[in-house]
């Protein structure tokens, strides 16, 4: 692993401070309109140079793109996986044949696989223990709107397990900078959030890096861990976020909270309502899926955490404290861990 190599890198940074309005001034706004207002943050832009265009796939081709960087995925590039992508980013499989007995790949989007096949690899990270955990995590981060949400997640001194998108760490960096103020661990979810199996190497690379790069700049945390989008990972891309630091996080139960817009949010209640039946039952705890992606999602958690910390009294807690993922920590020690840790 190079995380030796990265803190050689712009990585190294603090956080940056903004001189004119801070975080708190920003979590004060609760008029959603005023919140999703963009505003300039003077040391950001001052980066903005450095990184690849936001929303859109990452590479390196980019001007600012520094030539450390660079060197680093040339020292990678030799070793990563022979995988070839597959797909598109948008997740469209048209024409893409695999053998979904054999799994060499272990491509979770197709055979729901955790543990990979390359020797070397950690299990992904699925389950939380003691029974009746709660893995609270959040995807989509960090949201303009947020703020109600994040006074009510405060007020019950609930903390989360956050994946922030790099993208919206540069477009709402004081938005970010909460996030770890409250006290909710940080993670990456991706540059511009798409099915990562489908990108070059070059990409998935540049995709993990600034945003781990990104969370690092403006809010002072080098990142551990990091969930992919979609869950579409295989080992190629396990590969490289293992060289980068960061441990895979998938989940065991999933509120399909980000469809209400079109299934109705009495279909997604239903999910969290058979998630909080069904999940007691178990041996071991779960890690959820639900985002903060828009003001619905955010909605129906506030609706259902009463009654989730209610009746996980082993805890409703973040995946693990970042340190946690550090490889010096023996994973048996981990409330959220692997099936076979």
């Amino acid at each position: 692993m190079l995380s030796a190599t990265l803190g050689l890198l712009a990585l190294a940074s603090t956080s940056l401070a903004h001189p004119g309005r801070d975080w708190q001034e920003q979590a004060k706004i609760k008029d959603a309109t005023a919140e999703c207002t963009y505003y300039d943050f003077e040391p950001l832009q001052q980066l903005i140079g450095s990184y690849p265009s936001i929303w859109d796939v990452a590479d390196l081709q980019g001007s600012g793109i520094t030539e450390d960087v660079k060197a680093l995925f040339a020292q990678l590039q030799p070793n990563i996986p022979k995988i070839a992508p597959r797909g598109t980013i948008n997740g469209d499989w048209t024409g893409v044949s695999y053998d979904n007995g054999a799994d060499p790949d272990c491509w979770w989007t197709n055979t729901g696989c955790t543990t990979p096949k390359l020797e070397g690899l950690p299990v992904d990270i699925t389950e939380c223990n003691p029974a009746l955990s709660w893995g609270f995590t959040l995807d989509d981060g960090p949201n303009c709107t947020h703020n109600e949400y994040y006074d009510y997640l405060e007020s019950i001194n609930q903390k989360a397990t956050l994946f922030y998108i790099g993208s919206n760490v540069v477009d709402w960096p004081l938005e970010a900078q909460r996030g770890l103020a409250d006290g909710h661990e940080i993670c990456a979810h991706t540059w511009s959030h798409n099915y990562m199996t489908a990108l070059t190497d070059e990409q998935a690379f540049a995709e993990l890096y600034y945003t781990k790069k990104a969370i690092k700049d403006v809010v002072g945390v080098t990142v551990q861990c990091w969930r992919p989008p979609f869950g579409d990972t295989d080992d190629r891309i396990r590969w490289i976020a293992e060289q980068l630091g960061m441990r895979t996080v998938i989940w065991s139960d999933d509120t399909d909270d980000w469809n209400w817009v079109n299934v109705g949010k009495a279909t997604i209640e239903a999910n969290y309502k058979d998630i909080i039946a069904t999940a007691p039952k178990r041996p071991q705890g779960t890690i959820v899926l639900s985002h903060e992606i828009n003001a619905g999602t955010m909605e129906l958690s506030e609706e259902f955490l009463p009654q989730i910390q209610k009746t996980f009294t082993g805890g409703v807690m973040p995946v693990s404290r970042l340190a946690h993922f550090g490889r010096s920590v023996s994973l048996t020690s981990l409330a959220c861990r692997s099936p076979s840790a």
